[in-house]
């Protein structure tokens, strides 16, 4: 194995993901840094070009993944289905909402929803005293890697034109 000095991508996710983290961790609430950490490295890519447009589309998805998990947390209540069932269940909601997704045209947006709406119904949703308060945690949580995704590589993207600005004078 070739031992190489890490890419741009690499340190942007870095910063990205710690930025997340962080903010994560110190806001009001009960923020998770997890799912911040994992919106940020899914949002973060290699090139700054569309930037804007990937940043909206993940910010689209998260909040339609948030939601469609805050309706079914306030749907089907903690413990009142088989566990076999409700995973049934929620696999084939998943699938539906990723089908509809497909057909508003919103490919960028798909796998952003489908994580959101994944992590509320089946990692914490049966602690969640307060439905609307567990879902609306795990989509600030995920919203905060989105945009600390978004502010990385916009800056990088910003450094990058006032460089060239620079050195092309």
């Amino acid at each position: 194995m070739k031992i190489k000095a890490p890419g741009l991508r690499i340190i942007k996710t870095f910063f990205a993901v710690t930025l997340a983290m962080l903010i994560s961790s110190y806001r009001p609430g009960e923020g998770l840094p997890f799912y911040s950490a994992i919106a940020a490295i899914i949002c973060l890519k290699s090139d700054v070009e569309g930037s804007r447009d990937i940043g909206k589309n993940r910010i689209i998805g998260t909040m339609l993944g948030g939601l469609c998990g805050l309706i079914y947390l306030l749907i089907v209540p903690a413990n009142t289905l088989p566990k076999a069932f409700e995973l049934i269940l929620i696999s084939f909601l998943s699938s539906i909402i990723i089908w509809i997704m497909s057909m508003a045209n919103k490919p960028k947006a798909i796998s952003i929803m489908a994580i959101v709406f994944l992590s509320i119904t089946i990692n914490h949703g049966k602690e969640a005293n307060l439905p609307f308060l567990f879902a609306f945690n795990r989509t600030f949580d995920t919203m905060i890697g989105v945009i600390s995704a978004i502010l990385v590589n916009w800056s990088d993207f910003a450094f990058r034109e006032k460089y060239k600005n620079k050195n092309n004078l």
